[in-house]
């Protein structure tokens, strides 16, 4: 293992005034010093946003020819995580876990490098007022939940993603059932003969064929936030028109997680999504009111992959000596997690709705 003093990819950039290390500023979006005030412009270009092609199907299930680089890690002594930081620092705390028995000593990893990625631009002070401004709007939490949520250490951290591009071509087979009803006589309650309108179904096979281009299909690949997917789609809404070539300065500052869900992993997850939205697209063009024995051949040409960094914003807060977690997107601000609910609130909801329900039964019975 090599010292960090060994190691030669750390990025430099001194401020042209006091020569102290710049960081990117999200809310300038420029380079800035924390000591001096001092801005530089940074350029954001789209010329390295290549997509390359996945064929490590055909090379004996090895990775493409992809750009690489080598990276210093950074791993977390208490939960695994591994993150790259472009700046010399004593300690870092694992945004993870919140751990700072971080190893300070970096070893090198040969990584597929990433092609672009969305600059932060929502800032800690921001994300901070989204936190507030969500903690409490909600009416089945405790009313004292604003005030009393603690926060523990937001944490702004580049997530690593990979996006897949795929022609899909689908060829079905099904059967397309229509109702109709007819009249039937049978006997009610009291006996009587009574006229009754039963539902029939008519079969019709349908074949045919479906396409559709799938452009930049968002897998993540982070496995430490995989727990929290749900949580981590809700607050990806990225605006990828927005990802620009990978430059190491915008990262100045901030972290980045490497990549632990790799290629082939992410692409079979990629893979699966496409070939359900084939079959439900292909399912709606049968028709019908009812379906049976779909059967759809769906073929994936032209697959190729990028691997990009986005923005979000990690965060834990404490109420009433439990944990809950937040996320923000460092991007757009929207927020995802987990809020504790008021008992209270959800019976006296339960009570008004058995209320209702009586209330309607004691109509019915009149």
């Amino acid at each position: 293992m090599q010292s960090p003093s060994e190691l030669s990819d750390v990025v430099r950039a001194p401020c042209k005034t006091c020569g102290a290390q710049l960081k990117f500023s999200a809310e300038k979006q420029k380079l800035s010093c924390d000591y001096c005030g001092n801005t530089e412009a940074i350029a954001f270009t789209k010329n390295n946003l290549h997509e390359n092609p996945l064929s490590f199907r055909v090379e004996d299930r090895q990775l493409p020819n992809a750009p690489t680089e080598e990276k210093r890690l950074f791993t977390c002594q208490n939960c695994g995580a591994k993150t790259t930081v472009n700046y010399d620092t004593p300690t870092i705390t694992c945004a993870f876990c919140n751990s700072k028995n971080v190893n300070p000593d970096a070893q090198k990893t040969r990584l597929i490098e990433p092609a672009g990625l969305l600059p932060f631009r929502i800032s800690k002070e921001q994300a901070l007022q989204r936190f507030k401004s969500w903690v409490g709007d909600s009416w089945l939490a405790p009313s004292d939940l604003a005030a009393g949520a603690m926060l523990d250490n937001l944490h702004g951290i580049y997530i690593p993603f990979w996006t897949f591009d795929a022609q899909a071509y689908s060829e079905y087979s099904g059967e397309a059932g229509f109702y109709y009803y007819v009249p039937v006589q049978v006997r009610d309650s009291s006996g009587k003969m009574v006229t009754q309108q039963q539902q029939r179904v008519r079969w019709e096979y349908r074949s045919g064929s479906h396409q559709a281009f799938y452009d930049d299909m968002l897998e993540m690949a982070s496995r430490k936030l995989s727990q929290q997917e749900s949580q981590v789609q809700e607050a990806s809404r990225y605006d990828l028109q927005e990802v620009v070539d990978y430059d190491p300065r915008i990262l100045l500052g901030w972290e980045a997680e490497v990549y632990s869900i790799d290629l082939q992993e992410s692409a079979r997850k990629a893979e699966e999504q496409i070939r359900n939205r084939e079959e439900n697209a292909c399912a709606s063009q049968m028709g019908g009111d009812t379906q049976r024995n779909l059967n759809v051949d769906t073929t994936l040409t032209n697959q190729t992959f990028k691997h990009i960094l986005l923005p979000l914003w990690i965060c834990m807060y404490l109420y009433n000596g439990k944990q809950y977690r937040f996320l923000v997107n460092g991007q757009t601000g929207q927020i995802a997690g987990e809020r504790p609910k008021s008992a209270w609130k959800i019976a006296l909801v339960v009570i008004a709705f058995l209320l209702l329900v009586l209330f309607f039964y004691w109509l019915g019975k009149r």
